[in-house]
């Protein structure tokens, strides 16, 4: 079984840290399972979950990557990973899309409604876009995993009673999985 790590770093913006990243990677036999990458505000993120070979020497690995990451001016995290939960579902029973004016606590109010009802969030994107009647418009995608002891109907319906509250449109489907 291979060894597993995550790796997070952030750090201004320019161009080559997706090939930089990648080639200390290779160069060290890693293969990045998982990803996300993004740039938010002139920095540029990055999640990864790395296996790494089998006899590893793994804090070797995550010397290097940090030494190797912080040339390139990133803030640089490496953690090793429980490997028993691999198989685990790793996209939503549903998908919720948001679209508002931006204003303070759409996340909080929306990620209270579903902490409470044991709903877990498996991905959260979100982006000011354009401009609406009063502002900027705010979108919000989120993937989560619906209990199956909740009532799907009373979940809608209350999310569209969120949306009212919080001034809103809150559009809710089940994910294709199927097609995965």
């Amino acid at each position: 079984m291979n060894n597993i790590l995550s790796l997070s770093a952030i750090g201004k913006d320019r161009t080559g840290i997706v090939c930089s990243v990648s080639k200390v990677l290779f160069e060290l036999g890693c293969n990045i399972e998982d990803s996300t990458m993004t740039l938010l505000g002139g920095q540029f993120a990055v999640i990864l979950l790395l296996s790494c070979p089998e006899n590893s020497d793994m804090a070797k690995i995550k010397s290097k990557l940090k030494s190797s990451l912080k040339n390139l001016d990133l803030a640089v995290s490496v953690n090793e990973v429980d490997n028993s939960g691999k198989d685990k579902k790793i996209c939503g029973d549903y998908v919720i899309a948001v679209y508002g004016a931006d204003k303070s606590g759409i996340v909080y109010n929306i990620s209270k409604y579903l902490a409470d009802n044991k709903i877990n969030i498996t991905d959260v994107q979100t982006k000011i876009s354009g401009k609406a009647k009063n502002g900027k418009v705010y979108i919000m995608l989120l993937e989560v995993v619906v209990p199956k002891s909740l009532n799907i109907e009373e979940f809608k319906h209350y999310l569209q009673h969120l949306a009212q509250e919080l001034n809103v449109e809150i559009f809710v489907n089940q994910a294709d999985t199927d097609s995965i």
